[in-house]
């Protein structure tokens, strides 16, 4: 599993989560993590959104989100 910290301020923290599926084998679970943060650092709320794509997909997307 890839994990890495996209984003992250004192009140909130972005993660991305990405391994390949079993089945179907082709799919990858790429999940998007975001921490809010009280004053002390602690995590007081997290939503997670989870997004099956394949690597065309995956690699579509980051291109057409560098697109102006």
């Amino acid at each position: 599993m890839k994990t890495f910290i996209l984003k992250e301020r004192s009140d909130f923290r972005l993660i991305v989560k990405q391994h390949g599926c079993l089945k179907p084998i082709d799919l990858n679970s790429i999940e998007f993590v975001n921490e809010c943060l009280n004053e002390k650092g602690e995590v007081v709320d997290t939503s997670t959104y989870n997004f099956f794509l394949t690597s065309d997909e995956i690699q579509k997307l980051c291109n057409n989100l560098l697109q102006q």
